[in-house]
């Protein structure tokens, strides 16, 4: 567990997109077809971890990325991007599957329910399909919970999952707020430096 260099970023956009595949969010955004919501997810995330200068913590074996921790720092979330737009984006009818403009509809709501102070946002969190259930997500999250506490940073992340809700808030993590979106809810937690 450590922070990844630069040249990691794309094995580990690679591995939370296969990891968040199957997530609830990638099924209402891209619809039913795997391959096609691999094909979307690891283009956002390869995106999103191009232009991240903050450490991402990941787990690593050898060459290969298996678990991997985002975060963003305050002001470059999707809350800070969407918020000019989030109003007027819900106030449309909502974009059916195949529309390009369908996640939209999802980062709104979370641009809606953002932290209002500075934060750093967590995500994308996800581990190795072949991988998941031995301890390497969590591991990962410490390590990325420890970086925070060390420089007294608030962090904030949403979450798809009620299974992921325990998960994260046996890391520090309290639930502010839920909200629904395409149909998935999105529960968004806070976590303040320990």
């Amino acid at each position: 567990m450590r922070a990844l260099r630069q040249e990691e970023h794309p094995a580990a956009a690679g591995a939370a997109a296969r990891a968040l595949q199957d997530d609830p969010a990638s099924v209402a955004c891209y619809g039913d077809e795997p391959l096609v919501r691999l094909a979307h997810t690891h283009s956002l995330f390869v995106d999103l971890f191009s232009r991240l200068t903050a450490p991402q913590y990941g787990a690593v074996a050898g060459t290969c990325v298996l678990g991997v921790a985002g975060v963003v720092p305050p002001g470059a979330c999707v809350g800070a991007m969407m918020s000019p737009f989030a109003a007027e984006t819900l106030a449309r009818p909502e974009p059916p599957l195949g529309d390009p403009a369908r996640p939209a509809v999802l980062w709104a709501t979370w641009a809606l329910h953002d932290l209002a102070e500075d934060h750093w946002h967590i995500g994308p969190v996800g581990v190795e399909p072949g991988f998941q259930g031995q301890g390497i997500g969590r591991s990962v999250m410490e390590a990325l919970c420890a970086e925070l506490d060390g420089e007294g940073r608030v962090g904030w992340l949403e979450t798809n999952r009620e299974r992921n809700v325990r998960f994260y808030s046996a890391l520090g993590f309290e639930v502010t707020t839920r909200a629904d979106a395409l149909g998935v809810p999105s529960w968004f937690m806070r976590r303040d430096p320990r």
